[in-house]
């Protein structure tokens, strides 16, 4: 009789506080990653030791786990690409069972800053990248993630408009929350907040000082 392998299980909440995936963690190495969640449904090679060995693993749609290029190959990043649809309780990397905790795609920064998780001894900073960059995005990173959302061709049509009408800065702020609507998801590293992409160009606010610039 075949056993059957049961799931393990984690949270989207507990990522965000810990950077941890349930049993999913920075450091792992590969074959105890490969033991954890099963085969990858994806994966690409190029720039390790040995150039045919894969780092990038994918499993489904949400889950992305990059290996380091060295041996013995440990996890230096775990990424959820996406949030669940609203209304799932729970959804899927790999093996594991993440549950949703009322998050949903479609939320906003802002929506992820009003919410009753963040500790008042965390550490927050809510980056806005400036509207000159070839890269605008917003993004939270804290101690152990760092959360990304950017805009659209449309989006950002829209917003240089704004910029060019002379709109004041509180104003802009609110633009740049409303039309990031591309969720670029949530990665955890070792150093969340060096490891931006671009690594200058970000304006940084508390969670206060953005939520009061953005409003109700």
């Amino acid at each position: 009789m075949r056993t059957r392998v049961k799931s393990q299980r984690a949270s989207l909440l507990g990522l965000l506080r810990t950077g941890e995936l349930g049993p999913l963690k920075l450091g792992l190495s590969m074959m105890a990653v490969s033991n954890l969640l099963g085969p990858p449904t994806w994966w690409m090679e190029g720039g390790s030791d040995d150039a045919h060995v894969p780092l990038l693993w994918g499993y489904g749609r949400y889950l992305e786990v990059l290996f380091n290029p060295a041996q013995p190959y440990e996890v230096i990043s775990i990424k959820l690409t996406a949030l669940p649809p609203s209304g799932a309780s729970y959804f899927r990397g790999g093996k594991i069972a993440v549950s949703a905790d009322g998050f949903a795609e479609g939320m906003r920064l802002s929506d992820f800053l009003r919410k009753p998780i963040w500790q008042s001894s965390e550490h927050i900073s809510i980056g806005v990248c400036e509207p000159v960059s070839s890269y605008p995005v917003i993004d939270i990173c804290t101690t152990k993630v760092r959360l990304v959302w950017c805009m659209s061709t449309v989006g950002e049509d829209a917003f240089e408009k704004q910029v060019e009408a002379g709109m004041s800065d509180a104003v802009l702020t609110r633009s740049r929350d409303v039309l990031s609507d591309g969720f670029f998801g949530i990665r955890s590293t070792a150093r969340p907040r060096e490891d931006r992409f671009p690594s200058d160009g970000f304006a940084d606010f508390s969670r206060d000082e953005y939520l009061a610039r953005v409003g109700d």
